[in-house]
């Protein structure tokens, strides 16, 4: 029995080995594989122009090099010295410029004619991840290199872009908003910190580091390259010098009738209004004006998954085939995702961003859009005569199936949120409370109504194991005792949140070490005292930490409970006093609110979807496949 599980476990392991080799030997970085196709197919040719212009761009950089000072005092001034006066610079940095931007318009051009001619089939899934990391590193090459001219729109563009780092902490689970006492890693911040040298402030460390990214963008990949050319023998250009020649002509042109813009000096004083980044990134700002930070970095974070993501489900849902028309759920997405870029470059540019009445009507077009597709994919498969066809077809409608479900379900917590105005981390937050509550007893209630009691007295209450252990007049003192013999309340499920560190062993003692190197302020000691990467600075690096009393005290000092009665006061219509404006604003808005009638489409439109995936999928597995029909046996003759 052992050796035919360890022949199966082979086998396993053999199979995912195959797998992972045919796609590492299709890897295509320039279409280096579609040279004939290139011929006959300009399309096919986007790898080569993008190598080429990539080169061009790299020997126009170098030259730039040469008189470009990268300091806050002496870029700009730089930049007008080669424009100026350096016979041709304005040329060179202009072909710099437009050539950047040719690479990242093929680059995307190029990623669409993978989705759109199935380039990733078969076995080739991985050249979608190798475009986008092209794409990518275009694009983030660019925005270093925006920076480095140091004028208004420059530094003001990198000045909002700066501070979308920082949002990664209040990310659910592994930020720092909603868990200030979990042990950090300040992902956020540390990210601002290492690309920008000053957190999120524009620094003479930002020029640095940019200048030196700007760099390391397009030589680090090109030696790479190089290597991966020098061993595989691939040609790198698969253009005649005729071709390359005109293509080279062309940034030229560009660079001699529109010359690369300028701009006035930077000024940290003066708001330049709009704030428009470079072209490229358009569209990403304007879909900042219609989102929380917290929720548009994470989706900006998102995009790129997806696109890696969607030629594997791709070539589950509709098998080998090629034909754009018979893979609706790539092409709806294709056209969405263009459309989408196009008309927020639009509405940016021309300042037009109501974030009241515009989110709906996107997020209809957005999620309809997919769900069309996929309705378009199950009548192909409804439609398709050959019962065997169906029956291969039955994984593709799971996918599909799964695929709603997330969006059902990103449905209904949208649903609550627009009820609320409570924003993703606050309510999944409450819902976990909800799922632990009943392992708590009656102190799941308990707490939640020592908490609203707390909050109206003392809005710092969850800071209940700094400020008991310190003493004096507390306001609520009373309230707060209670609530920390509540907090030591066991429960079934304390062993999960007892492995979490958080606090420290002697808070009194911490405060006090803290306090004797200048820290006073309750804020900035529960701050260093919860997070041991600021300890070195106060030596304060060795304290003790234990662990979480249990499921009661993580919910409260984390203000979980404090959220879940947040929601339930909204939704049952309760002004709630979990809102330190709460407490001075009179004119509160009324809870519930409604939820704005188009957001219903997508709503109601992935919850049908994801029917109708489930229930073709029931149909696919259940198909009678006819067997095969054995040719009738021939009769033989009797010996003699």
């Amino acid at each position: 029995m052992p050796s035919t599980s360890n022949a199966g476990i082979n086998a396993r392991i053999a199979g995912a080995t195959d797998w992972l080799k045919t796609r590492v030997a299709n890897i295509d970085i320039f279409d280096e594989h579609y040279q004939a196709e290139s011929r006959a197919n300009p399309f096919y040719a986007l790898g080569s122009i993008f190598y080429l212009v990539w080169f061009l761009v790299m020997v126009t950089g170098c030259v730039l090099i040469m008189w470009y000072i990268p300091t806050k005092a002496g870029a700009y001034a730089s930049i007008m010295e080669i424009t100026h006066h350096i016979p041709f610079g304005g040329l060179v940095r202009g072909m710099h410029k437009y050539g950047a931007d040719a690479m990242i318009i093929a680059a995307t051009m190029r990623m669409f004619r993978m989705f759109l001619c199935a380039d990733y089939k078969p076995g080739k899934e991985f050249n979608i991840a190798i475009g986008l990391v092209a794409l990518l590193l275009s694009m983030y090459s660019g925005l270093t290199g925006y920076l480095l001219i140091w004028n208004q729109r420059a530094y003001w563009a990198t000045k909002v872009f700066a501070t979308f780092p920082t949002y990664m902490d209040q990310f659910p689970v592994m930020g720092d908003f909603y868990q200030p006492l979990v042990k950090s890693v300040h992902m956020g911040w540390n990210t601002a910190e290492f690309l920008l040298g000053g957190g999120a402030a524009i620094t003479q460390e930002t020029i640095t580091r940019f200048f030196s990214l700007h760099l390391a963008f397009s030589l680090i990949p090109l030696i790479f390259v190089e290597l991966y050319f020098y061993k595989t023998g691939h040609t790198r250009i698969a253009l005649n010098w005729t071709k390359r020649t005109i293509l080279t002509l062309m940034l030229v042109i560009v660079a001699i009738v529109l010359p690369a813009a300028i701009g006035a000096r930077s000024n940290p004083e003066v708001t330049p209004l709009p704030i428009l980044s470079d072209w490229y990134f358009l569209g990403l700002y304007q879909m900042y004006k219609y989102l929380e930070p917290v929720v548009a970095t994470e989706i900006t974070m998102l995009i790129p998954l997806t696109v890696v993501i969607l030629p594997f489900l791709d070539s589950y849902i509709t098998g080998p085939e090629k034909d754009i028309w018979k893979r609706p759920v790539v092409l709806m997405t294709c056209i969405m995702g263009f459309l989408n870029w196009i008309v927020f470059s639009w509405l940016i540019i021309i300042g037009i961003a109501n974030i009241h009445s515009d989110p709906p009507y996107w997020r209809d077009f957005l999620f309809l859009m997919v769900n069309i597709g996929m309705i378009w994919q199950l009548k192909l498969i409804w439609d398709n005569p050959d019962a065997q066809a169906r029956a291969k077809a039955a994984v593709g409608c799971m996918i599909m199936g799964v695929t709603c479900a997330i969006q059902t379900v990103c449905a209904v917590f949208f649903y609550f949120m627009a009820k609320t105005e409570m924003f993703f981390p606050p309510i999944t937050q409450a819902f976990a409370y909800w799922l632990a509550k009943p392992f708590m007893g009656q102190a799941g209630d308990k707490v939640v109504d020592l908490s609203r009691e707390a909050f109206k007295v003392n809005p710092d209450y969850w800071h209940y194991q700094y400020l008991l252990p310190a003493g004096g007049d507390i306001k609520g003192k009373e309230i707060l005792q209670n609530l920390d013999s509540v907090c030591q309340q066991g429960t079934p499920i304390d062993f999960i949140f007892k492995a979490i560190p958080s606090f420290t062993a002697q808070p009194l003692a911490t405060i006090e070490a803290l306090k004797a190197h200048g820290v006073t302020e309750l804020p900035d000691v529960y701050s260093i005292a919860g997070y041991p990467l600021e300890n070195a600075k106060y030596g304060i690096g060795n304290l003790p930490w234990y662990e979480y009393r249990g499921v009661i005290d993580y919910m409260v000092t984390n203000q979980w409970s404090a959220d879940y009665a947040r929601f339930c006061d909204r939704m049952n219509g309760v002004i709630t006093v979990f809102n330190q404006a709460s407490l001075t604003n009179a004119s509160l808005p009324t809870y519930p609110m409604e939820v704005p009638p188009v957001d219903w489409g997508w709503m109601v439109g992935g919850f049908v979807t994801m029917v109708l995936c489930f229930y073709t999928w029931w149909q696919c597995k259940n198909a009678q496949v006819p067997k095969p029909v054995q040719p009738p046996a021939k009769e033989v003759a009797p010996v003699a």
